[in-house]
């Protein structure tokens, strides 16, 4: 028996389909997709471009730039047929945050993709565990130019976690990867894009042992009203950014900018990035996401080394402070505290 092919119906929600759906609902313009490509306006001409350097960010040609074609050329590459020898290759795990936005968006079933397993993301995402997230601001370190305005980074708090737990959750962490020796060098490159950002992950202990101990520097964490889903999503964006070149600049597109970025796609429609057009200080960013109603819901201060150590040197009298810098500088044993 032959059938003609013209008598087969078409696949249901194949790439053409969901094209046209796209078309029909404009997502191309939807701000939620710009903040997942990562463009913004140029500050001169408003058209819009990408923050990010790296042609392995998107999948059509001029997606640096053209929100509609790339929106195009996702949703073909979605439909790549699996790869079970190098599963976290496919379109699907390389491009997470955008598959479950356009699930969401077009109503995408878990039968008219590929099936396409992405161990290396899910293992990820299974040892956070993640429930909710903090917005970290450790102070300014005069010892580096790059910190001397403090610094932003992420703890994602994790399903059961207490107080006594949280050193254990994971971070998410934005940072120039610099090699320069010198001052001078370090400056330059720093304030005209020539380092790579770099996104990483690291237990939190490991940060408060950097920033705290190490570094003597106060900790403020602000606990943020995010939900389970919309942490997971900005993992899911962490993860499309961590293998992606963006061009460092220290005032503006710099540690506390992509922290931002990465809460905007979190939570479509918070757009706190684009109260920072032309400069991000990180004590700036702080007092600007504080400033969105509903959104920081709890502040912990975590005081350094040195902050807790002029504390209780505060509270000593004339006689108690000279014997103990007596003991500090070697003159007399530690033994003779007690009996003084």
């Amino acid at each position: 028996l032959c059938l003609s092919t013209a008598a087969l119906p078409a696949r249901a929600d194949g790439p053409g389909d969901l094209q046209a759906q796209a078309r029909s609902l404009h997502l191309a313009d939807d701000p939620a997709w710009a903040d997942l490509l990562q463009y913004e306006a140029h500050p001169l001409t408003r058209r819009l471009r990408s923050l990010a350097d790296d042609p392995g960010f998107f999948n059509a040609p001029d997606g640096a730039s053209n929100p509609a074609a790339e929106l195009d050329a996702t949703l073909a590459r979605l439909f790549e047929p699996a790869r079970p020898d190098d599963p976290d290759s496919h379109p699907q795990c390389r491009f997470p945050a955008r598959l479950h936005w356009l699930r969401t968006r077009l109503g995408i079933s878990t039968d008219t993709l590929p099936a396409q397993p992405c161990p290396r993301l899910e293992a990820w995402m299974a040892a956070i565990n993640p429930a909710g997230a903090t917005l970290v601001f450790p102070s300014a370190y005069v010892n580096s130019p790059a910190s001397m305005f403090g610094h932003t980074l992420l703890r994602i708090d994790a399903v059961g976690q207490t107080e006594a737990t949280r050193l254990l959750a994971y971070t998410i962490n934005y940072a120039a990867k610099a090699d320069a020796s010198d001052g001078f060098s370090f400056a330059l490159k720093g304030l005209t894009g020539l380092y790579p950002g770099m996104l990483s992950s690291s237990p939190y202990y490991v940060k408060v042992r950097e920033y705290s101990d190490m570094e003597s520097r106060d900790v403020w964490e602000y606990r943020l009203n995010l939900t389970p889903d919309e942490t997971r999503q900005l993992l899911r964006h962490a993860w499309e950014i961590g293998a992606t070149r963006f061009d460092y600049w220290f005032f503006d597109e710099n540690c506390s900018y992509m922290i931002l970025r990465l809460l905007d796609v979190a939570r479509p429609g918070l757009r706190v990035s684009q109260q920072f057009r032309w400069t991000a200080i990180p004590v700036d960013t702080v007092k600007g996401l504080v400033g969105v109603p509903g959104l920081v819901s709890d502040v912990t201060f975590r005081p350094s080394a040195g902050t807790e150590l002029a504390h209780r040197a505060s509270r000593l009298d004339n006689a108690q402070m000279d014997a103990a810098i007596t003991v500090a500088d070697g003159h007399s044993p530690p033994a003779s505290l007690g009996s003084s």
